[in-house]
């Protein structure tokens, strides 16, 4: 209790600081604004600040692909850049809490990486900031024409440098033989975005400032904005424009520093807000100093979660559920598909059948059936609330050890259970069908209008809400029961969409998941329609985002204190 109340005041204090910081950096702001509008303001600012924009963005672009070179082949370009979104947006908005901590933990989570090698990568960006910041100061002195100090310095850099890759190499273990490669190439990399940043820069205030003095604001304006405390540095970072008064043009080099800084902040807005809630944060959640922690509580280990079996040691291996609405023609071929492929292979199961409200006979068939096998069971819905509800109340009130629910119109065969079971003996918590994994052994028969609407669903869902998986929708998906009860519980999605919000809490709660490509087939009778459905997923997406996002906010699926399961956000830390 007292360890929860130290980190509730903790954070609050945090949270205060930030406020307090901000609201003293806006007075500043308003000053600074009012100096800068008794400068003349002619037509040539609006083309200096055009410039200023195309470099704050030519910079963020190399700093996120300095990660990529980092990582190479472990990390795409896309994640590189996402990822400098993210870590921009927590430098921006709560520079108090621990970058470097955040950045490790969050980029071991969602790489799926050892936290020794996001570690090394911090520790070569840590090492690396002398020599980079002595490069340009070299070409400051060379273009003061201060030729001997200029030597100076370079040598001071090669110095630097040397001892930067000293440092890698004694850090290093010995199964990370290319971490003095990486770190060089990351070192020349940094050097390469601030001369770029600077040249552009320089380019940009060519007509209101001289070039030296123009590099000798780029370099204070960034040394300032890359160890400023106050959020979004305000009313700090334009500080570095008291050059100008050495200079006599003091309102001059304000502007344009004003101007780059709100180039710089001015990307974070939509793209932060974009890619934030894509790795299930929120922007208060970077306002809290319990984030790291909860980061290294949904990391997955190693070794997968350990697996809450419950109290009943009589429970079936497997559980298959089927929702079914209106499907008195489609789903006896596949019950008995599902009956007779339970026989041969010997599983001991149950299966469920969530009638949601069918008016054609659906249940009087299923019972039928569960008279003569004592495996398959009805659960009536008393009205249609949708699939995503059918599946719910399956995954809740299933016993077996391992819950798959598979589509009634029984276009992925059942036998694919094999695959899905093996993938389980893994370690993996979830394992989802998917028709589109290369495999040389599965097959897929899609054509037309709902194909091309597939795959652009696929590809919005994977870059808003769930990346990394590739096929959100396959109707045949099997989870550890434990998971199940933790994901399904208070789900907000009724329709098709429930599926994504599944995987996104998933992804949160920190579960592994797997997909294995399947033999699938189109059957005729879909229910779904590619144009409105498609249009209501879009929607949907958005929904998902908003009702899960943020590690600190307390989802309803987290509170399992009467279920007798434990969920990863509910176990004690692993620090």
């Amino acid at each position: 209790m007292t360890s929860e109340l130290n980190q509730a005041t903790g954070s609050h204090s945090l949270v205060s600081s930030n406020m307090a910081l901000l609201l003293s950096g806006a007075l500043v702001l308003l000053v600074v604004s009012w100096i800068i509008m008794q400068t003349t303001i002619d037509s040539h600012w609006y083309h200096t600040a055009g410039l200023l924009q195309l470099a704050a963005l030519a910079g963020l672009l190399l700093r996120g692909l300095r990660r990529k070179i980092y990582f190479g082949g472990d990390l795409s370009l896309h994640q590189s850049l996402s990822f400098e979104v993210v870590i921009q947006s927590l430098q921006a908005v709560s520079p108090m809490l621990l970058r470097r901590a955040f950045e490790a933990e969050f980029m071991a989570r969602e790489m799926t990486l050892s936290a020794e090698r996001t570690g090394a990568w911090i520790r070569s960006r840590k090492v690396a900031i002398p020599f980079i910041i002595l490069m340009p100061c070299v070409a400051l002195m060379l273009m003061l024409g201060l030729h001997w100090q200029a030597g100076a310095l370079a040598l001071l850099a090669a110095v630097a440098l040397l001892h930067s890759l000293r440092a890698m190499r004694r850090a290093s273990s010995s199964s990370e033989t290319a971490v003095v490669p990486r770190h060089l190439r990351s070192t020349l990399a940094g050097v390469c975005i601030w001369g770029v940043e600077a040249t552009l820069f320089v380019y940009a205030t060519q007509s209101v400032l001289p070039h030296d003095q123009a590099l000798i604001l780029y370099l204070l304006f960034t040394g300032i904005m890359e160890f400023s405390f106050v959020p979004l540095a305000l009313g700090i970072a334009e500080s570095s424009a008291l050059v100008g008064l050495w200079y006599g043009n003091a309102p001059t080099a304000l502007a344009c520093v004003a101007l780059f800084h709100a180039a710089r902040l001015l990307p974070l807005l939509p793209l932060g807000a974009t890619y934030l809630a894509r790795y299930k944060l929120r922007f208060l959640d970077l306002l809290d100093g319990n984030l790291i922690s909860r980061l290294v509580q949904t990391r997955r280990p190693e070794q997968g979660w350990a697996y809450q079996p419950g109290d009943d040691p009589l429970a079936p291996r497997l559980s298959v559920i089927i929702p079914a609405y209106n499907e008195a023609e489609r789903l006896p071929a596949y019950l008995s598909e599902v009956r007779s492929g339970l026989d041969q292979r010997g599983i001991n199961a149950e299966i469920l059948v969530v009638d949601d409200g069918s008016q054609d006979g659906t249940a009087d068939y299923v019972r039928s059936v569960a008279s003569q096998d004592a495996r398959v069971r009805l659960l009536a819905q008393p009205r249609n609330q949708g699939k995503g509800r059918a599946v719910q109340r399956g995954m809740l009130e299933a016993s077996g050890h391992y819950l798959l629910f598979a589509d009634a119109d029984g276009a992925t065969p059942f036998r694919e259970v094999e695959q899905l079971l093996a993938a389980a003996e893994t370690g993996r918590e979830i394992i989802i069908g998917s028709r589109r994994v290369a495999s040389n052994a599965a097959t897929r028969e899609r054509l037309g209008l709902r194909a091309l609407m597939g795959q652009t669903f696929y590809s919005f869902v994977n870059f808003f809400a769930v990346p990394g998986i590739n096929d959100t929708q396959c109707g045949f998906k099997l989870f550890r029961r434990d998971c199940a009860r933790v994901l399904f519980d208070g789900l907000n999605e009724s329709g098709w969409a429930f599926d994504v919000e599944v995987l996104y809490r998933a992804q949160l709660t920190g579960y592994g998941i797997s997909e294995v490509a399947v033999n699938w087939h189109e059957v005729d009778g879909s229910k779904v329609s590619p144009v409105q459905d498609a249009i209501r997923m879009f929607m949907a997406v958005f929904r998902i985002r908003r009702h899960n996002a943020g590690f600190l906010r307390p989802p309803a699926f987290v509170d399992t204190g009467h279920r007798g399961y434990a969920s990863p956000l509910s176990q004690p830390e692993r620090i």
